[in-house]
């Protein structure tokens, strides 16, 4: 693995510095773009994320943190309480 890059699998703590039409965050890590996915994100929150997929200039996470109460959103935008 290269200086600055990301690997498939790991955990990584991003900050969401926007989101794009698809309602996914956005940060930046070790000059990856990431695109985090199946989340309520928000702007200016960090979140902690496994990296699912990368590619040569960006990747895709998932979050691992659940909101605090029981009740977090899927990918499609249910309400899972």
């Amino acid at each position: 693995m290269a200086e600055g890059s990301v690997a498939e699998g790991e955990l990584y703590e991003v900050k969401v510095d926007a989101k794009n039409p698809n309602g996914e965050g956005i940060g930046r890590l070790n000059n990856f773009v990431i695109f985090i996915r199946n989340a309520k994100t928000k702007i200016g929150k960090v979140y902690k994320v496994r990296i699912t997929k990368v590619y040569r200039t960006f990747a895709y996470a998932e979050p691992i943190e659940r909101n605090e109460s029981n009740k977090y959103f899927i990918g499609n935008g249910t309400l899972i309480i």
